[in-house]
């Protein structure tokens, strides 16, 4: 029983974590959808603000920005500062960066949503000298929110030319300025994290909840179990007790009776007495006959057994060449209680095969109810009973395949049950050397 309580406890962990495995990896799932479809919502709110800022946008910035570019291109000082950080230049960045958090925070509305935006130039090449104007990863920023963005998603992306001439005078040349400007927008939703958990929240309660209830019902049922354990050990002990205390009575009845000169009262009392004596056999395996069984020994025994059970057709088959380790006492328990279990559940004719050579093998089929398949495991336990309505007219212990079971594990055999269309079969298996 602890053994199969072990293997419920393994299975119910594996079962368990495979189950917190997929619900996580549910959760895991609704909270990418969630935070890709919130996403999208911002997303959706950056394009409108951005077309609402194009609006805000004229030549006269386009032309501010060749003339820095110009400057930039020249290394010259604008407004008493070197030219080292290029986002500087567009001087026109706070006044745009104002109208794009008001704009931004109309379209927002009360929708919960904290979105940073940012639109810069990354690439200035002059076309003419085949010259990257900005330094490497530093952009020029036209505008963006006061907070900052740290995982950004490109909105967009825009490639422009800007071709200008102009006369330089000193040098009586037309000088041609051709720039390719590349720009691009980004956003970022900052609060994204807390929106996803505020949606999926539900699904992560009800997932607890249903972990929760399983270990609690799993917890309630091994208590259960537990405690069914111990009412059947207080029982065994109970029946083992009795068992013990007949003993005594039955050896005082043994004398009482070998005194009686009464021959009818006496052989009542006999068989009687021998039936207890079975009933305690059954329940405590004695071993104090330890004399190997002979083949006249078995061909007496089964001329007694068919005797006994006149009702029952038996079909004895006998290959006896030599017994080195099978006692009489444990032949005579396996075969009585393989052919009393016969004889209880309906068997009419019962087929019995002996072969004792290297092996010993013993074969008992009978065509009574037999035994369903999935109590194979269980009819060996002691005291276990199969639960069915065919089986309430009949009396026992449940220890008859028990004890069977016990002797052939004594000698190192093993048992197979083969339940038929018609009845069931027993084969036994016992290595035969001293």
């Amino acid at each position: 029983m602890n053994r199969k309580k072990h293997i419920t406890i393994i299975l119910f962990t594996f079962s368990l974590v495979i189950l917190v495995v997929l619900q996580g990896y549910y959760l895991y799932n609704s909270y990418r959808l969630e935070e890709k479809e919130l996403n999208r919502q911002a997303r959706g709110i950056a394009d409108k603000t951005l077309e609402t800022m194009e609006k805000y946008e004229t030549e006269t910035n386009e032309e501010k920005l060749v003339g820095d570019f110009d400057r930039l291109k020249q290394g010259i000082t604008i407004q008493k500062e070197k030219i080292t950080n290029p986002e500087r230049i567009y001087s026109s960045e706070k006044l745009y960066n104002q109208k794009l958090e008001k704009t931004l925070k109309d379209h927002i509305g009360d929708s919960g949503f904290e979105i940073a935006m940012k639109s810069e130039i990354y690439s200035i090449l002059d076309e003419v000298q085949k010259k990257e104007l900005l330094p490497t990863n530093r952009s020029l920023v036209l505008y963006q929110t006061v907070r900052k963005m740290t995982k950004p998603l490109t909105i967009n992306e825009g490639k422009w030319s800007s071709r200008q001439t102009k006369e330089n005078t000193d040098l009586k040349l037309d000088e041609k300025n051709y720039y390719l400007v590349k720009s691009k927008s980004s956003f970022q939703l900052l609060n994204v994290k807390f929106l996803v958990f505020k949606k999926i929240i539900p699904l992560i309660i009800i997932s607890l909840l249903i972990i929760i209830l399983i270990v609690i019902l799993f917890r309630n049922s091994i208590k259960n179990l537990n405690r069914q354990e111990k009412k059947i050990s207080q029982l065994h002990t109970t029946i083992d007790s009795i068992a013990h205390e007949l003993n005594t009575p039955i050896t005082t009845l043994k004398f009482s009776v070998a005194q009686s000169s009464d021959s009818e009262t006496k052989a009542l009392l006999e068989r009687q007495i021998k039936r207890l004596e079975n009933i305690v056999a059954s329940v405590h395996n004695n071993d104090s006959d330890d004399v190997l069984m002979k083949k006249n020994e078995i061909e007496h025994y089964f001329s007694e057994i068919q005797k006994s059970f006149h009702n029952i057709d038996f079909n004895i088959k006998l290959n006896f060449i030599e017994n080195k380790v099978l006692y009489k006492n444990d032949f005579r328990q396996i075969m009585d209680n393989l052919i009393d279990n016969s004889s209880k559940y309906g068997a009419k004719e019962i087929d019995i095969f002996i072969k004792i050579n290297q092996l010993i093998e013993m074969e008992v089929s009978d065509d009574g109810i037999g035994i369903p398949k999935e109590e194979k495991q269980n009819i060996f336990d002691k005291y276990y009973r199969i639960t069915r309505n065919e089986n309430l007219h009949v009396n026992g212990l449940g220890v008859g395949l028990f004890l069977v079971k016990t002797i052939v594990n004594k000698y190192k055999g093993s048992v197979e049950v083969q339940p038929k269309k018609r009845g069931v079969s027993f084969k036994i298996t016992i290595p035969n050397e001293a």
